[in-house]
């Protein structure tokens, strides 16, 4: 463990993460969990480990019950889901553990360069879970994906809808007004790049940080900066390989008004902090002015 990177995947929701996952997940240098986001640190913050142990349990009985599937590749795989839940609520059963998470990331892990622990949800963190996350290990790494705002924000709401089964049209509006009203506090924190990057850069050295945009993500040069970010090996990808797409909802020209005029503040400091934004962003941007 003393010899790998540490990587820490912080988000954003909705701009590439389980992409990225996939992809490192197969690198021959990398060692990843089964369990995509392990969401410790936010439960650290939040001190709610019951809860997260409840979540983790119904991921188990969810795979459990998919077994046998007659398909040798998808058992093998739900076999390993399994191992990897079963195996971190023994870490997190009492509480904050970061020996055990170490343990646990690094179990098995051979001669990887690269271990880590990609969970979108830190995009949230406090500056002191940051400061404690890159103090973890003698080589952390933090790797941050941007996606233009609008498009991020309507993916996480359509996402959420349909994860709840209801009507997409309804309640994607509905969840939009309460988002732009105030009153769900955990997806507008999802939309605040800015307040994690300023968090992130004053808890961390910036070296350590990787920024990207999900509109680049998919591209050699993109993907070889990366690399070399994490110092590993090139490894080709997939790149026209689309995960986790969300069901197809077109905003109204209104919802689309009231958003861009709520997000403005995101592109404009993103702008000033990053320079030159992929042309998905600067259009919105001149939709916008």
């Amino acid at each position: 463990m003393t010899q790998a990177t540490l990587l820490y995947g912080i988000g954003a929701a909705k701009a590439g993460t389980t992409w990225l996952y996939r992809y490192l997940a197969a690198h021959p240098e990398v060692r990843l969990p089964a369990v995509k986001e392990l969401h410790y640190f936010d439960t650290c913050e939040t001190g709610k480990f019951a809860r997260q142990m409840s979540r983790m349990s119904r991921e188990r009985r969810r795979r459990k019950l998919r077994l046998p599937t007659g398909d040798a590749g998808l058992d093998r795989r739900l076999q390993r889901e399994i191992w990897a839940y079963t195996g971190w609520m023994s870490v997190i059963r009492e509480g904050r553990n970061d020996a055990g998470y170490l343990a646990f990331l690094g179990h098995d892990a051979g001669g990887a360069r690269v271990v880590g622990d990609i969970t979108p949800a830190y995009a949230t963190l406090s500056e002191p879970s940051f400061a404690r996350m890159a103090g973890l290990a003698p080589v952390t790494r933090f790797v941050f994906l941007m996606r233009d705002p609008l498009d991020r924000l309507w993916s996480n709401i359509r996402m959420a809808v349909m994860r709840r089964g209801e009507d997409m049209t309804v309640a994607a509006a509905a969840l939009l007004d309460k988002v732009l009203d105030g009153g769900d506090r955990t997806m507008a924190a999802r939309c605040d790049y800015v307040g994690t990057l300023a968090r992130l850069n004053a808890a961390v050295n910036p070296a350590r940080v990787f920024t990207g945009f999900y509109e680049t993500l998919f591209q050699p040069e993109t993907l070889a900066r990366l690399c070399g970010f994490l110092g590993l090996s090139e490894a080709p990808a997939k790149l026209d390989a689309r995960v986790l797409a969300g069901a197809d909802l077109t905003m109204t020209e209104a919802q689309r008004a009231r958003a861009m005029a709520w997000l403005a503040p995101q592109y404009n400091a993103v702008a000033r902090v990053l320079g030159p934004l992929p042309a998905r962003w600067t259009d919105n941007m001149e939709a916008l002015a």
